[in-house]
């Protein structure tokens, strides 16, 4: 059977495609947003179990004071690690974002091309698409020197990580 062009069922293809990659993609963001709840839960868990451990094992204030610096120690380094990865993940979201955003467009611009009345198939010959053509390279541009101003934060980020806990 031939494959027929169907402009209007691809137009609704291509807009519940993207709408469809967008939900997934708040899916995912909505997964890692929970499990790094859970890892602050986690966090504070420990460091009110540890005071507790301090305080019963503590025979002055001075050995109080000193088990809890400890405990205090890797709270506050659990919460840097977190908010390190809270920030890698927002840049790459950002990024991931972006791409969906282009890929729309495109996908988009194109299926409006093809539903004009009488449209030939010459990429780049309609003077119609031309401003989405425009906004989309300035798009692109402004993206890609976000993506690499976030790539730059989130190597700083990780290197601080890594070469201020030895990891």
């Amino acid at each position: 059977m031939p494959n027929a062009s169907h402009p209007s069922f691809n137009a609704y293809k291509s807009r519940t495609s993207a709408a469809l990659q967008w939900l997934v993609q708040q899916q995912q963001w909505r997964e890692q947003a929970a499990n790094l709840l859970q890892r602050r839960i986690e966090r504070d868990r420990a460091a009110l179990e540890g005071t507790l451990e301090s305080l019963r094992g503590a025979q002055d204030w001075s050995d109080f004071g000193a088990a809890t610096q400890t405990v205090w120690r890797d709270y506050l380094l659990a919460s840097a690690a977190l908010w390190q990865e809270n920030v890698a993940a927002t840049v790459q979201g950002t990024g991931v974002w972006a791409n969906a955003v282009r890929d729309m467009s495109q996908q988009w611009q194109d299926t409006l091309e093809k539903l004009k009345p009488g449209a030939v198939a010459q990429p780049g010959r309609s003077g119609a698409a031309l401003p989405m053509r425009e906004w989309m390279a300035a798009f692109e541009r402004a993206m890609s020197a976000a993506g690499s101003a976030g790539t730059a934060v989130s190597k700083d980020a990780a290197q601080a990580h890594g070469g201020q806990h030895g990891r």
